[in-house]
């Protein structure tokens, strides 16, 4: 037996604040595979010798066009590194290694008129910083939980670039703090796919059994987009 339930809502959230769920029923391209990667523990891709915020850091991922530019790398003659997974069994090196790593893939994608764009991170392990074609979208802590940017406006249909850079030292006011008892791993640990949408799509939803009842059911449903008063359907099996 099949039972339908239609809602009629009018909501309006921050996407930025909640990651979409049920990613792998959209329309997805991954970015999984073999990222660049500099290794950089003094974090001179970051800082300059002020340590300070560098505005030209290795999230520009700028070329070297004459031997007179100060340009001390080059992530397509570096290393590289899968993703999903941890530096420190890909390379006996980064075994122990703590500190951060640059990651950084190229990418075409060509998206279509009406469509809205989304950059996924299953995890990363521990702090992350994103640009993307060496602009920043944002920063996530926390080595366990997805998170997401809106890309629509900055993706172009060829040569973007995604910069990632990823650092797992401890401290002792963080988790793991300096005296743990699991091994601090480092790196993309998780998949990393993009993500296409319509102009207004469900991000997220939850259906129970109403309280203190047996055949009613309760719920609610977020809109991310310009149209927020929609008709919702929701279908469900019920088990006899």
């Amino acid at each position: 037996m099949k039972i339908i339930i239609a809602f009629l809502f009018c909501l309006s959230i921050t996407l930025n604040a909640q990651t979409m769920i049920n990613v792998d029923s959209r329309n997805t391209t991954s970015l999984n595979g073999k990222w660049n990667i500099i290794i950089d523990p003094y974090e001179n891709g970051y800082y300059n010798y002020r340590y300070e915020p560098n505005a030209n850091g290795y999230f520009k991922n700028t070329e070297q066009t004459n031997p007179s530019q100060l340009i001390e790398y080059n992530f397509d003659t570096d290393e590289m590194l899968y993703v999903p997974g941890d530096w420190n069994s890909q390379k006996e090196k980064l075994l122990f290694y703590e500190g951060t790593i640059w990651y950084k893939k190229s990418f075409n994608y060509n998206l279509n008129k009406g469509k809205r764009l989304f950059l996924y991170f299953g995890a990363i392990n521990y702090d992350a910083k994103v640009y993307l074609n060496g602009e920043k979208l944002g920063e996530h802590v926390g080595g366990f939980t997805p998170f997401q940017f809106e890309i629509t406006n900055q993706v172009k249909a060829k040569d973007n670039f995604v910069v990632v850079k990823v650092d797992n030292k401890r401290y002792l006011d963080a988790v793991p703090t300096v005296n743990t008892d699991w091994y601090n791993y480092g790196g993309i640990t998780r998949k990393v796919i993009l993500i296409e949408t319509n102009e207004s799509f469900i991000s997220d939803y939850f259906i129970q059994l109403k309280k203190g009842e047996l055949n009613k059911i309760d719920g609610w449903v977020k809109i991310d987009g310009t149209n927020k008063t929609q008709k919702i359907i929701v279908e469900y099996q019920k088990l006899v």
